[in-house]
This record gives C-alpha cells, sequence and structure tokens, in this order.
C-alpha cells in the first residue's frame, strides 16, 4: 500500500466547501440503517421514579434557547412520565456514529414498546456536515445525534448556532465524574482512547513505548494509521501532538538523547509527522483494517497500528493475535469524549429524551442501553462503572480535549496534512 493512495485524488479545501453548499438537504435514506421490526411484545417494567429538579439551562448565547425550554430540556422527569409522552410522539431518530446503534436499538424498543427507534450509521463528521446542513434548511429529521467533537466543530458551530442542544438530567449528572459532570457541553456516556497495537505472537512485549519510536527506519511503510482526514478520533490525537509540542520534544531528548532541530515545521508536533511520513506511513480506511492486519496469525514481519482502543473488544472474536501499548512517551493519548444531543426543533423531544437515559444507562450507568458501549478500551464517565479488562484510568496518561484549540488549528493542519501526502 502506499501512503499517497488513500488521498489521491481528493477534491481541494474549496472544492468540498462547494460540494457541501450544493448539496441537497435530503434524509438519512442512503445511509446504513439500523431498522428492524416496529415494538416488542414486552412490556416495560416501571422504572424508578427521578428526581424532578431542573437540569441545567440551556447557554443564554443558544439563539435556539427558547425552544430547549419549552420542550423541557431543562427538566429531569421521571422515565414513566417521559414514556407515556413519548409514546404519543411515536419514533425517535437517530444519527450515530458507532454501528452498535443497532444494539441499541433492540433493547429500548424491547423495554419500550410503541416507540420505533430509526437509527442512521454515519462518522462524526459525516453527522456534522447533515446536521448543519438539515438545520440550515430548516429540515428537521433527527432527534438525538451521538458524535464525536470533531475537532471542535460540534462545540463551536452547532452549540453555537443553537443546531443541538444539552439534555443532562440531575440524576444522571450527579452521578458522572469531573469534567463531565460540570463542564461538559452534552451528556457524554464514556469517552475513548487510541492506542498502538502490536502483534504479540511475534513480540513478547510493546515495541513500541515512545512516539518517536515510530520513526525508526525499522518501522519503515509498517506503521498502519485511519486516515485523520476521515476519522475524527485520529485527527484529535494527531492534533494533541502539535498542542504538546513542548512534551513531544521532550519524549525526542528521551529517545536520542540530544535536543530536537526542527527541519522547517513550526514545532516539534509537526516534526514528529514529517518524520512519520518521511518513514512511509500507511493510510488504511478503519481501526478494523488496521488492526486485523497487525493481528493476523503466521506473520514473520507484521506491522503496527494506530488505532481505536475499543477494538480490543473484537480480538478474540476474529482470533487476533494482538496487544496494546498503553504506556507510550509523552503520553498514550487524548480522552474522546461521545456525545449525546438533542437536536433542535426534533419532533421526538420526548422520546428524544428517554432513548438520551436509556443509551446513557439510566441513573447509575449500568442500564441496558449502555452494555455496547461498556466494552475493553472504553471508559465510562460513572465512576461505579469500571471494567475489570481495563488498565485502570488512574494509570494512563492522557491530554485532555481541548475543542477550542482543535476547532482553530484543525485547518492549519489538515493543510499540512494532505500536502504531506500529496
Amino acid at each position: 500500500m502506499s501512503r499517497n493512495k488513500s488521498l489521491r485524488g481528493k477534491l481541494t479545501l474549496v472544492a468540498i466547501v462547494v460540494l457541501m453548499l450544493v448539496m441537497t438537504a435530503c434524509g438519512g435514506n442512503s445511509k446504513e440503517s439500523a431498522n428492524a421490526s416496529e415494538g416488542a411484545e414486552s412490556s416495560p417494567s416501571s422504572s424508578e421514579n427521578g428526581s424532578s429538579d431542573g437540569n441545567a439551562a440551556p447557554d443564554s448565547d443558544n439563539p435556539n434557547a427558547q425552544w430547549a425550554l419549552d420542550v423541557g430540556l431543562d427538566k429531569t422527569e421521571t422515565t414513566d412520565e417521559l414514556y407515556e409522552l413519548a409514546k404519543k410522539e411515536g419514533k425517535v431518530v437517530v444519527y450515530s456514529q458507532s454501528s452498535r446503534i443497532k444494539d441499541v436499538k433492540a433493547s429500548f424498543e424491547e423495554k419500550y414498546p410503541g416507540i420505533t427507534v430509526e437509527g442512521y450509521k454515519m462518522s462524526s463528521p459525516e453527522i456534522v456536515e447533515k446536521v448543519i446542513r438539515e438545520q440550515e434548511s430548516k429540515v428537521w429529521n433527527s432527534d438525538v445525534i451521538f458524535v464525536k467533537d470533531s475537532s471542535g466543530s460540534v462545540s463551536n458551530e452547532m452549540i453555537k448556532k443553537g443546531m443541538v442542544h444539552k439534555y443532562l438530567p440531575t440524576d444522571i449528572q450527579s452521578t458522572m465524574m469531573e469534567p463531565f459532570k460540570s463542564s461538559s457541553p452534552g451528556l457524554v456516556m464514556y469517552f475513548s482512547v487510541r492506542t498502538i497495537y502490536y502483534n504479540n505472537e511475534v513480540y513478547d512485549e510493546p515495541p513500541i513505548t515512545n512516539w518517536w519510536d515510530l520513526t525508526d527506519p525499522k518501522w519503515k511503510g509498517k506503521v498502519l494509521v485511519d486516515d485523520p482526514i476521515q476519522s475524527s478520533d485520529t485527527m484529535d490525537l494527531f492534533l494533541s501532538f502539535v498542542q504538546h509540542a513542548d512534551e513531544m520534544a521532550e519524549a525526542y531528548k528521551e529517545k536520542f538523547g540530544k535536543e530536537i532541530v526542527l527541519d522547517g515545521t513550526d514545532n516539534a508536533g509537526y516534526e514528529f509527522f514529517k518524520q512519520l511520513f518521511a518513514n512511509d506511513v500507511v493510510l488504511v480506511k478503519s481501526s478494523d483494517e488496521a488492526v486485523e492486519a497487525v493481528g493476523a496469525k503466521g506473520q514473520d514481519n507484521p506491522p503496527i497500528a494506530i488505532a481505536a482502543a475499543s477494538k480490543l473488544r473484537e480480538v478474540e472474536e476474529k482470533g487476533l493475535k494482538v496487544g496494546a501499548s498503553w504506556e507510550v512517551k509523552p503520553r498514550l493519548s487524548v480522552k474522546g469524549p461521545a456525545y449525546l444531543y438533542v437536536t433542535n426543533e426534533a419532533e421526538h423531544p420526548n422520546a428524544a429524551k428517554l432513548f438520551i437515559r436509556w443509551m446513557a444507562g439510566e441513573v447509575d450507568g449500568t442500564g441496558k442501553g449502555f452494555e455496547p458501549y461498556n466494552v475493553s478500551g472504553s471508559y465510562s464517565t460513572r465512576p461505579n462503572v469500571v471494567r475489570e479488562d481495563n488498565v485502570p484510568l488512574d494509570q494512563l496518561k492522557l491530554w485532555d480535549y481541548d475543542s477550542d484549540y482543535f476547532y482553530n488549528n484543525y485547518v492549519k493542519f489538515r493543510e499540512f496534512w494532505i500536502k504531506s501526502v500529496s
């Protein structure tokens, strides 16, 4: 595979913008639908009565804050109250960055007969582009979006323009860890991290302990990564290297025993990527593709991959020979929060609220709706939800997510990346 292959022939930034402007505001029919038969025959058991205290009020600078108040996004109703209202609406439409939405759909419809979930799988950048297009055209297709911040575009565009709203019931909020409890722009179910995968049939221990190891000639043409132009998680990790260039410079000195010398780059973060490209990094379509290539049995000289830690859930199922690195200098990864929002002018706001509660795992985070996301390699925002097969959170060195920095530096890094692979 050529390192240029995945971006050869891509539209320029200007062309992409023009294309976005002329696209129609169609619905989600062309996306992968998670729809199945409506409802189930079992009756919902009575859930605990939640608090009726008010949630945090919508942001005062949100131009559509009044709509959010009108539909009660500042309230914490009981699930019984919401169910009665949601049954009258009949369905909830969800745009999801995860294909596991089909599992949430199944459990929700079993729990709440009479409410159909229409779930559509898209990448986070696709969700952002689609919702902005629909909202600007006053097309109210979706009720809930399950999305990553996509380099700050949700926080800095969609929220500030009132296209999406936070729904964070107080009974759920009170059980969350900081900073998700008090300063999050939306309800965060869990956060993900990236890691470096290696073939544990060949290597008894992680061969990479410093990010600069990837620039070593021994790994030339053998480092796989999903394209950050297509993956917001990878983009946010790479922007973290640039943001924390001082730490990258220290890691360079620790590995090579000398101060870093920049070769026409702005800082040690950009220099890292320049050297990574010089080492023929290989771009792939997804973390799945990368991990499967690393973990295939019977290899003598396998590649390594930068990919989502949550792919560990598939290792046994697919019979892969894969290990993951958890201690990489200067830090392993950046926290990647996964957000749930109610879209502005949602046609089914009560079903949306009920669905968000369900998907978040209800009050303590252990409900069935959260089960598909409570997997190895992902971390719940509820301190009581801890997986024994995860490395303890306090043992991981992670950067915090900085939506403003990512948003303000995305275009510059994107142009650098495209120029480097073209």
